[in-house]
């Protein structure tokens, strides 16, 4: 399969092995009760689906999880480290959002008021049968403030494999 190199940790994957995960980064606040992150998936699709088709059913699980106020502000097809992907940015009450969860989840969110609004980056790409989403969350509030280091982050982005 590979090597992966992950900030300091090497691995070598053996052939026979699939790397499907996920890695969470988390940008610097001034609030401790505030993390802005970003999280990166990648799987490896089973068949191949074309980029609108696998947005859009992206889209739709997002927008059937019932979160009050959740609106969609702006979605586009942008250019990614050479590779075509989809954009959606959104927002919503934190505070919905913690009435859809369990007892445990929620008392994680005891400090979230309502009104306190997120807003969200959702990026997909496909290459051959390889998906790779990101979501960035940053406060509302604060978006323009995360969105610029965000956007400097994807400058950097490259699809390898």
């Amino acid at each position: 399969m590979g090597n992966i190199n992950f900030n300091g940790i090497e691995m070598v994957i053996p052939e026979n092995w699939t790397d499907q995960g996920m890695m969470t980064f988390t940008l610097p606040s001034p609030d401790p009760k505030v993390k802005p992150n970003i999280i990166l998936t990648k799987e490896r699709l089973p068949q191949p689906i074309d980029l609108k088709t696998y947005f859009f059913k992206i889209k739709e699980t997002i927008q059937k999880r019932g979160i009050k106020d959740f609106k969609i502000s702006d979605e586009r097809e942008i250019i990614l480290g050479g590779v075509k992907a989809m954009q959606m940015i959104c927002s919503w009450d934190v505070s919905a959002m913690k009435k859809l969860l369990g007892p445990q989840q929620q008392k994680q969110m005891a400090d979230v008021k309502p009104g306190q609004h997120v807003k969200q980056v959702q990026i997909s790409i496909l290459k051959d049968q390889l998906a790779i989403n990101m979501t960035a969350s940053f406060p509302a509030e604060q978006f323009d403030i995360y969105y610029r280091p965000f956007q400097n982050f994807l400058k950097t982005f490259k699809v390898a494999a």
